[in-house]
């Protein structure tokens, strides 16, 4: 089944947000939030979380699976509000956001998503490039994270939609948050967006493959269970390579690189561009990126 709206995952697992920006509470004896989002989910995550009658204070971490603009927005607010919360992101993520250039990008995108839904007044826009972004803890591939009553998870390096990106895998319940490490899983398609290094992306999903999760919750458009859950590794795969051989082919058919991506482009144009989060100057040059990749331009 697949779970587009906020709701029960599981008993331990709770999606909250919004369909195309998704969280996940995750229960033990203490509680983490995986996937930050953007600012503007703030208001609707926090409802949520009344809704259920969470006590706040059990929730102990954000984790950031990797830090694109779309994933990290709710971080400084509720570093804020919750001073007992523990920001988190991979080693490399942690570098990432000290960059002044990259700070920006993150600003701009989820204050501009904050003006546009009149929620400024609601929610203090991002001042980041100014404070700085709140890290107060790091993890890398092979480490666990223990919040008690038998929730362990284990966390696993899955470098290539980003440098810095990260899953975790909950091996009592086979529950794999995947983030965009194998795909963004759209109702047209699967995006296989392997924008930073389209080599290691595959790895990451053949990876992912061998844990034989059964319930994959994404970041966006939610979580997939028994038995698409099952399946979806798999099929993630196979589109990978699909995907990168239509990339060869076009490229040795034009061999133009700006025709090969408009051409490619189409054919992307999903309900992740619709909802505002992959417009197509970015996603054009994701493309861009990914086809001088595969193609080894120089």
């Amino acid at each position: 089944m697949w779970i587009q709206e906020p709701g029960t995952v599981t008993e331990k697992v709770e999606f909250l947000g919004r369909s195309e920006l998704c969280t996940y509470l995750l229960r033990g004896d203490t509680y983490a939030l995986v996937g930050g989002a953007m600012a503007h989910v703030v208001p609707d995550v926090l409802s949520q979380l009344s809704n259920l009658e969470v006590d706040l204070e059990r929730i102990r971490h954000l984790i950031i699976l990797h830090t694109h603009y779309d994933h990290l927005g709710m971080a400084p607010y509720l570093a804020r509000e919750w001073p007992w919360l523990k920001v988190t992101v991979s080693r490399v993520g942690a570098d990432i956001l000290k960059n002044q250039k990259a700070l920006r990008v993150i600003q701009d995108h989820n204050n501009s998503m904050l003006k546009e839904g009149n929620l400024v007044g609601q929610v203090e826009p991002l001042n980041i490039v100014e404070r700085g972004f709140p890290v107060h803890d790091m993890l890398s591939d092979g480490m666990e994270l223990n919040l008690g009553d038998g929730v362990e998870v284990q966390v696993i390096g899955t470098p290539g939609h980003s440098v810095c990106s990260l899953a975790l895998f909950f091996p009592r319940d086979y529950i794999l948050f995947a983030s965009d490490s194998i795909g963004t899983l759209t109702e047209e398609r699967i995006l296989p967006m392997g924008s930073s290094n389209y080599d290691y992306f595959q790895q990451s999903i053949d990876k992912l493959g061998k844990m034989k999760a059964e319930i994959i919750c994404f970041e966006h458009f939610g979580a997939l269970t028994p038995p698409e859950g099952m399946e979806f590794c798999e099929k993630a795969k196979q589109e990978a390579a699909d995907f990168r051989k239509e990339m060869v082919d076009t490229y040795q058919r034009n061999k133009d690189l700006e025709l090969t991506v408009a051409e490619i482009a189409g054919a992307c144009n999903t309900r992740l561009s619709r909802v505002g989060l992959l417009p197509e100057d970015l996603l054009k040059s994701l493309l861009k990126r990914m086809v001088t990749f595969v193609n080894q331009i120089e």
